[in-house]
């Protein structure tokens, strides 16, 4: 009897169990959606830091941090393909990390931002689309030597383009690659043209004439050593190493001109330190916001030869905050202002 009697009481106790257990899981299921256990509640959105992390060479001024968030809508598809057509040493023979996207999929914007509007075909929107290595992949040299790890905090990513064989491609060679790539992939090969340290015009012309670079001592002057012919990618890359080899800071002045208006700054323009040791930062990117704030993306290689890659101002973000008249500040390298920006454009045909 004591059992019959009991039973209905148990039954009311579990019955009271279950829906208390059923709560509890639900709290938890809620909990989880919200913030980390053990995190404080903030009573408004959380403002992105005004600077990295760490960094001996970039104050806080020089970034913004970018929140981990989806992709923006001005980000490109995650896994965009780039286009050989477009970047011809991804059909080459030459040795370079395997690219898995570009730079627009890789980095979106910070919050707020968008992507300046540029004109297809130019040399900004082909900037944008570079071909981009896998996550993980470290700066190395020419020779293969590993010169900044694939975590080190000012390294962002690692552009998927042969560095050469020789220590040739250096700093201010960045810019001339860069851009003779881009006009190769457009067929103008006649503005394809450099100037030495010694104020000799390097024309691709002349090569596809048969002419070479010989040096005499200090200088250098073209010399027929070869019947005309036209020059196939691979010629054309010979061609740009005997440029490297004359080429600097000093030389890379006289081929370009001073951007004066802070304004018209652009994917393509660079800034440059004309100075011994020299070097240059390329401006791979740029985003606005409606209040005309701006960041942009920079790229550069230092000596010897190594991978162009896209810089860091620290962990937090890619980005480079971009106030003139505020000096941009580097990793690694000293400061530059905004009297030391610069663009490179075409040569004129022969």
């Amino acid at each position: 009897m004591r059992k019959a009697t009991a039973l209905p009481h148990l039954q009311s106790l579990l019955g009271q169990l279950g829906w208390t257990l059923a709560l509890g899981l639900a709290l938890v299921g809620c909990r989880g959606s919200g913030p980390e256990q053990g995190a404080a509640p903030s009573a408004a959105p959380s403002q992105p830091s005004a600077g990295p992390q760490t960094s001996v060479s970039a104050p806080s001024s020089a970034a913004i941090a970018v929140p981990a968030a989806p992709p923006a809508p001005n980000a490109g598809p995650a896994e965009a393909t780039p286009d050989a057509k477009r970047y011809a040493w991804l059909d080459s023979e030459a040795s370079f990390p395997k690219p898995t996207g570009t730079l627009a999929a890789r980095f979106a914007t910070p919050p707020g931002y968008v992507r300046m509007p540029l004109p297809p075909g130019s040399f900004a929107a082909w900037l944008r689309d570079l071909p981009i290595a896998a996550e993980g992949t470290p700066v190395t040299t020419h020779g293969g030597e590993v010169v900044r790890a694939a975590d080190d905090d000012y390294v962002a990513a690692v552009v998927a383009i042969d560095v050469g064989a020789q220590d040739l491609q250096q700093s201010a060679d960045v810019i001339l690659r860069l851009q003779a790539e881009w006009l190769w992939s457009r067929g103008q090969k006649g503005a394809i043209s450099y100037v030495s340290a010694t104020k000799l015009d390097m024309p691709l012309s002349r090569w596809e004439r048969g002419q070479r670079l010989i040096a005499d001592g200090p200088n250098v002057f073209w010399a027929v050593k070869t019947k005309p012919s036209d020059v196939d990618y691979a010629e054309f890359r010979r061609f740009l190493d005997a440029v490297f080899t004359w080429a600097n800071s000093t030389s890379l002045a006289l081929r370009t001109k001073p951007l004066e208006d802070p304004k018209q700054l652009s994917p393509g323009d660079f800034f440059l330190h004309g100075k011994p040791p020299g070097h240059v930062a390329v401006v791979l990117d740029i985003a606005d916001k409606p209040s005309g704030e701006r960041v942009a993306l920079l790229g550069q290689a230092l000596n010897p030869a190594q991978s162009i890659h896209v810089l860091r101002p620290g962990r937090a973000t890619p980005w480079f905050r971009m106030r003139p008249p505020l000096p941009v500040v580097t990793p690694h390298t000293a400061e530059f202002n905004w009297a030391e920006l610069r663009r490179i454009e075409p040569a004129s045909a022969e």
